[in-house]
């Protein structure tokens, strides 16, 4: 049964209860609402090699405007990141969209990787409803969800035969701004580097070099997840202070090339660092004391790492800007108000307010679908308003 516009704008409230009353039943008469196929790139893969995961859904009922939902299941076992997800309209009731993963297996077993996957229908009048009323006023839209159960895909991990640091193909270099220092002066390093693969938040380059005291700070440049990875540069400063000559030791960094399937190392020489004695007469103040007074040598090293601290947050902040995808702006909702499609819209909403802006992600899916520019520019102002209101 189908009900025409004409007899819902007659029988406004009586054709609503009876379009929500024969959609599920039109839904189980259709022997196939939709078709759709998950698919990987690879059946077997190292640990912290990078896989790609597809999942293409087609609509098969032209009966009602149709609409996909995809969303992995969290597991230990690996870490999955949405790269894209692409709809595509063929036809009057017609569309199909695709899900693209970046996953990165983190223990050698079989693992699966599940889904959950939504399929929402809506009549047209239900979708006309999101055009009409005003800003304050505004009807969303009322679909049928089905959940169907997709069969989770099955990865062969295996254990590398040889304990590495990194996975990927990355390039490592080092700059050291000067090898001869004052005593309590800092001898400054950074190591750059940059490739793709899997990304390690806590690899660390240098971790502790005997009767010298470190400080670290790291930064990324650039990062953006692929399908082969993240593609990042990114950057490794030190700070290291000692009263006597050290040296900055030889960097190997064990790693391991999914794409040339070979292990590799990276290699960085070793740095002698010469520390010159401070001339303590120079330090002691005499004058018009009986006793030539012993110099504080803690309070001038605490006071030396606090410059140095200070002065390593302001030289990162200036001269290595961070380019971090998905990020937050600065300015609140920054990223909200740039965008200027219900795609541009959708995408920074389920990339950073997941969580608060769920009622929202169906309405822009339709909008994008009918390109309505003034319904998007609506519901972007009741977002932002909404938010506002939250902050």
């Amino acid at each position: 049964m189908n009900l025409s516009t004409k007899d819902i704008q007659m029988k406004a409230n009586l054709g609503k209860i009876l379009l929500l009353l024969f959609l599920p039943l039109l839904l189980v008469a259709n022997a196939k609402q939709a078709e759709f196929s998950l698919t990987t790139n690879k059946s077997s893969a190292y640990v912290k090699e990078a896989i790609e995961i597809s999942f293409v859904a087609n609509q098969i009922d032209k009966t009602y405007m149709m609409f996909f939902f995809l969303e992995p299941k969290k597991s230990e076992d690996y870490e999955i990141e949405l790269l894209n997800k692409k709809t595509t309209e063929l036809g009057y009731h017609n569309y199909t969209t695709t899900f693209t993963y970046l996953l990165f297996p983190l223990k050698a077993k079989k693992i699966d990787v599940a889904f959950d996957f939504t399929i929402k229908v809506a009549s047209d009048e239900a979708v006309a409803q999101v055009y009409q009323g005003s800003r304050d006023n505004t009807k969303w839209i009322e679909t049928i969800d089905t959940k169907v159960e997709l069969q989770p895909i099955s990865i062969e991990v295996k254990k590398l035969e040889q304990k590495v640091d990194l996975v990927g193909e990355f390039q490592l270099s080092s700059q050291l701004l000067k090898s001869e220092i004052s005593a309590y002066d800092s001898a400054n390093i950074t190591y750059k580097l940059t490739g793709t693969g899997y990304k390690d938040k806590n690899f660390q380059i240098i971790k502790k070099i005997p009767n010298t005291t470190l400080f670290s700070q790291q930064s990324d440049a650039f990062s953006l997840a692929t399908k082969d990875g993240y593609k990042i540069s990114r950057e490794y400063t030190y700070a290291l202070v000692s009263k006597e000559s050290f040296t900055i030791p030889k960097v190997e960094i064990k790693a391991y090339s999914p794409k040339l399937q070979k292990y590799y190392t990276l290699v960085d020489d070793a740095h002698p660092i010469r520390v010159t004695k401070l001339d303590s007469s120079l330090l002691i103040d005499d004058v018009e004391s009986p006793k030539r007074q012993k110099f504080n040598f803690e309070l001038l090293q605490n006071s030396l790492i606090a410059l140095l601290l200070f002065l390593s947050g302001f030289a990162t902040a200036k001269l290595y800007p961070t380019l971090h995808l998905p990020k937050r702006k600065t300015k609140r909702f920054q990223d909200i108000e740039e965008t200027k499609t219900a795609q541009e819209l959708l995408f920074v909403l389920l990339q950073n307010y997941e969580k608060e802006s769920k009622k929202y992600i169906d309405a822009l899916e339709l909008i994008e679908y009918k390109k309505s520019d003034k319904s998007f520019k609506e519901i972007k102002a009741l977002i932002l308003e909404e938010f506002g209101k939250k902050a």
